[in-house]
């Protein structure tokens, strides 16, 4: 499961994931980033990967290139997990991306929200 979540008068989204993502999930949810980043402005993003249990393939062969395209509207990332995998790959990659990305324990989502909320 994806789910992806922006009210209008705040510049935070969240993306949830829980289990598998369908393709049809990742189109739905990309579509509403876009539309979100279309807007303009800089964008903060919570990722809370609850359970991350794979992608059908077309949902996967999607997601490097929009994630990479989108990287240039959104200034901070919160990745909520537990997964020392997901932990390791995001505090790899924050060594070259131009976004500021954060890892939190599961149990530390709150704290993952002010820290977005609190960002400049």
């Amino acid at each position: 499961m994806l789910s992806y979540e922006k009210k209008p008068d705040s510049d935070i989204a969240e993306i949830v994931v829980d289990g598998k993502i369908t393709d049809e999930e990742m189109n739905a949810a990309m579509s509403a980033m876009k539309a979100d980043l279309d807007r303009g402005g800089k964008m903060k993003l919570l990722e809370d990967i609850r359970a991350f249990q794979g992608m059908e393939p077309a949902a996967f062969f999607k997601d490097p290139r929009f994630g990479l395209s989108m990287m240039k509207g959104v200034s901070h990332i919160a990745l909520v997990t537990d997964a020392p995998w997901l932990k390791m790959l995001a505090e790899t990659f924050s060594f070259v991306s131009p976004t500021q990305i954060k890892v939190f324990e599961r149990a530390r989502i709150d704290e993952a929200r002010r820290w977005l909320s609190a960002a400049a």
